[in-house]
């Protein structure tokens, strides 16, 4: 079986997350990283360089075109996102979407349909369930461990836009046009892993709003940067979120399941894309909650881990379009609510 073809469009964000994981399983063969993408011929050149990638382009269609690519890696900002896939899908390619699929949920749903009419794979990097924290909750909760579940609560308090870093890094984010908010990034994680864990979730009501009109006190922002919400799962638990990006001194990401025979409570320092998840529990007799899994691993974790499932065409396990469609819809429906 050859080695899975790579090819990147956008290098921001990639730089630091992407490619490298591209790069080390490269090494091991597990892929070829063929080809990077960028808007400009300098930037696009050092990033070939950088990470030793054979064809550098100039513009996503180049890439889209390119014979040597099977994969198109998206990883730009979601205003962007519908085009560069269906130039992907036009050119013969599956698509890995980085999160969330696209800026509204018609754009989703038309990238549904131009996968089905090219035949072709549409995944979405919502990596966050290939922590094994993550990955053990799932099956505790599938295996019964905490009974019949009852309710599930979360909330995510990151302190991401009030570091000077991340608005020089992703500034972008401040303006809702580009299709990103903090309901809609690193929300969308969180609405994927319930949906996973729990089955669709129904009822969906909340309220997002924008908080900070100047990030750094200088960059205008009109996205929203907090969230809190409520829905229902499939047998009738119910389930609450509050989140937000401009948090100062945030405590990270925290869900706690509680249940007819039992308790999980899965925690992280950051958004669970990048920050390593521990697990602890407790069932009906014991003392107390236990760790059950530790928070080991770094930042590139998961996305390692979904890319070797990728390549092995273990594909079961990915997000798909239809999966980033879903939290598409949630967040709409959060966000009609006022």
């Amino acid at each position: 079986m050859s080695a899975l073809r790579v090819g990147v469009v956008g290098v921001n964000y990639a730089a630091g997350t992407h490619l490298p994981v591209y790069r080390a399983l490269a090494e091991e063969g597990v892929v070829e990283l063929v080809a990077v993408a960028t808007a400009h011929r300098d930037t696009a050149d050092a990033i070939a360089e950088k990470f030793g990638v054979p064809h550098a382009h100039v513009g996503y269609e180049a890439l889209c075109a390119d014979p040597d690519v099977d994969l198109v890696d998206v990883a730009t900002r979601p205003s962007l996102h519908r085009p560069m896939a269906e130039a992907a899908f036009a050119g013969g390619k599956d698509v890995l979407c980085e999160a969330p699929l696209a800026p509204s949920v018609a754009d989703g749903i038309a990238l549904i349909d131009a996968a089905a009419a090219a035949g072709r794979s549409g995944l979405v990097d919502m990596q966050s369930r290939f922590w094994p924290g993550l990955q053990e909750l799932h099956r505790l909760v599938g295996d019964g461990f905490v009974g019949r579940v009852d309710n599930i609560s979360v909330t995510a308090f990151y302190p991401t836009f009030t570091t000077d870093a991340a608005i020089r890094s992703s500034g972008w984010c401040a303006a809702a046009e580009h299709g990103a908010s903090s309901l809609r990034v690193h929300g969308l994680h969180t609405a994927d892993l319930l949906r996973w864990l729990f089955g669709e979730l129904t009822d969906v009501r909340g309220s997002a709003a924008r908080r900070e009109p100047l990030w750094g006190g200088h960059l205008p922002a009109d996205s929203v940067d907090s969230a809190a919400w409520t829905a229902r799962t499939p047998d009738g638990a119910v389930c609450s979120v509050h989140s937000s990006w401009v948090a100062r001194f945030g405590a990270g990401w925290r869900m706690v399941v509680h249940g007819s025979e039992g308790m999980l409570l899965a925690e992280a320092a950051g958004h669970t894309g990048h920050f390593p998840v521990r697990l602890s529990g407790a069932r009906a007799g014991d003392d107390g909650p236990r760790e059950l899994v530790a928070p080991d691993g770094a930042a590139t974790e998961p996305f390692t881990r979904l890319i070797r499932h990728l390549a092995a065409g273990r594909t079961a396990e990915i997000p798909t379009f239809a999966d980033g469609l879903a939290a598409l819809r949630i967040a709409e429906a959060i966000e009609l609510c006022g």
